[in-house]
């Protein structure tokens, strides 16, 4: 049997194209069908309910007045309002019981007469009877081809009667066929085509890889003499191509450019962990409001969906707002050169009392800068950053203290609180940008932290355990020329 890996990657690439795409555009259309499929389950689960408490609206005094007509005028009053664009007999059935489940009025009395118990066809139907007559608050029931809205009748807190409507789901069924065959028809399309095109491309590109990669084995053995050829253990070009290249790492290992590319490496590596947090962090809320707004489009009138969405949407504007504050605020303090005196620090105090509020927080504070320079803009938002971030840990009581001093050549900042500590697990990524470990946290304190201090040539220490609390400790130098020798130490 010939093996795989001695092919061409002219046949390798196209193979390897088509199974990742098929894999990938299956599973998000798979995806896209199945929140399709309960997105619109959803919607008819509220327009059952939503019919079955129209027909409710007058059923405790009709059921209390023996009045047979009026229920069945209720049912009917109902079943003709239709879904929102689905058709009439999409209401399969609608009935009034009684607790004992004898027929009040039901929409096709002539198959089920008043006052006598209501028929079942099979043990399906008498169970879905028996939750019927039993559950004492909404609730949805569901079947095979219907979905069924349950609203229990009340009367000075007896249960007097049960409304029960039957929606079909052969609509609901449809939509989502019809919405897979043109998910998986287009993507069966694009795998086909994208994989001729892959084809194409690398036949075309892979042509002078051969002479290439024999040219390369050519310099590399001119230029570096010493080093014996790589065996070459594959047969396809690409194969070749790195057994060459591998000689030639041999002797650039030594040039001191390496340093020189692995720093601008980490600091890409970086950029782009930023701007994937920034990406995760504001997509995740924007999301749940777009969801949000969905339901409010489909339901302008209903108050209760008004007062349980509204406050979801104002929560995400708030954590997108406060993200991006956070971001902003620290780009523009780090290029920030305002020197005045230390004494500035002392209205962070009122700030971080404002923070603590009512809760049984003590302040311990001690600021021993009173004559000497500092960055005020830096210095106040990495001390307000870290004041945050020891009251938030206590968890509503405790201590927090703030000393600040000349320590040498450096200025000394210190934070410390009896909190519970860092576990051992999260103490390497509290320095992370969007890492927090409270669910409501931007995981941006500490990072601008760390920035700030980085851009005034300082250093931050962090100590923890759950014993003592949390220590932070920021050294400033007076006099910071360079600014590429920071650290952190936890």
């Amino acid at each position: 049997m010939m093996n795989i890996r001695n092919w061409s990657l002219a046949f390798k690439l196209p193979l390897a194209f088509t199974a990742l795409v098929a894999g990938i555009a299956f599973t998000i259309g798979a995806a896209i069908i199945m929140q399709d499929w309960f997105r619109f389950r959803e919607a008819l689960e509220e327009k059952a309910l939503l019919l079955a408490r129209s027909a409710a609206v007058n059923a405790p005094a009709a059921i209390l007045r023996n009045d047979y007509w009026e229920l069945y005028k209720g049912l009917k009053s109902a079943s003709a309002k239709g879904i929102g664009g689905m058709r009439d007999e999409e209401v399969l059935t609608s009935m009034v019981l009684n607790e004992d489940g004898r027929v009040l009025a039901h929409l096709y009395p002539s198959d089920n007469p008043l006052g006598m118990p209501l028929q079942t066809k099979n043990e399906a139907d008498r169970a879905f009877l028996s939750i019927a007559l039993h559950t004492t608050e909404p609730r949805i029931l569901r079947g095979r081809g219907f979905i069924e809205g349950v609203i229990p009748v009340f009367s000075d807190e007896k249960k007097i009667g049960v409304i029960r409507l039957r929606l079909s789901t052969v609509e609901l069924v449809a939509q989502i066929k019809n919405g897979a065959l043109t998910t998986f028809g287009l993507t069966a399309i694009l795998v086909f085509g994208g994989s001729i095109l892959v084809g194409m491309i690398s036949r075309r590109l892979l042509r002078p890889l051969t002479a290439l990669s024999t040219g390369m084995e050519a310099v590399g053995r001119g230029d570096f003499p010493k080093l014996d050829p790589a065996i070459i253990k594959e047969g396809d070009e690409i194969s070749k191509l790195e057994a060459s290249f591998n000689r030639m790492a041999l002797e650039l290992e030594e040039k001191k450019q390496l340093e020189r590319e692995l720093s601008a490496n980490e600091k890409m590596a970086a950029l782009g962990r930023i701007a994937a947090g920034v990406a995760h962090e504001v997509n995740n809320p924007l999301a749940g409001m777009l969801n949000c707004l969905d339901t409010l489009k489909r339901h302008p009138d209903d108050e209760k969906i008004l007062e349980r969405y509204l406050p979801l949407i104002e929560k995400g504007l708030n954590r997108i707002h406060s993200i991006v504050q956070g971001l902003l605020g620290e780009m523009r303090t780090e290029t920030a050169d305002d020197e005045s005196d230390a004494s500035c620090l002392d209205d962070l105090r009122e700030v971080a009392l404002a923070e603590i509020g009512e809760r049984p927080i003590h302040l311990e504070w001690g600021n021993q800068l009173s004559g000497a320079k500092i960055n005020c803009k830096r210095v106040q938002l990495i001390v307000l950053n870290l004041l945050k971030n020891s009251i938030q840990a206590l968890d509503g009581k405790g201590s927090v203290r703030f000393r600040s001093a000349q320590d040498g050549p450096c200025l000394f900042f210190e934070v410390a609180d009896d909190g519970p500590g860092v576990p051992e697990e999260q103490r390497r990524h509290l320095f992370d940008p969007f890492y927090s470990t409270r669910p409501e946290g931007t995981g941006l304190g500490l990072w601008i932290v760390y920035r700030l201090t980085r851009s005034m040539g300082g250093k931050v220490e962090l100590t923890t355990s759950p014993e003592q609390g949390t220590v932070v400790q920021v050294y400033i130098p007076t006099d910071a020329t360079d600014q590429d020798n920071v650290d952190w130490v936890i």
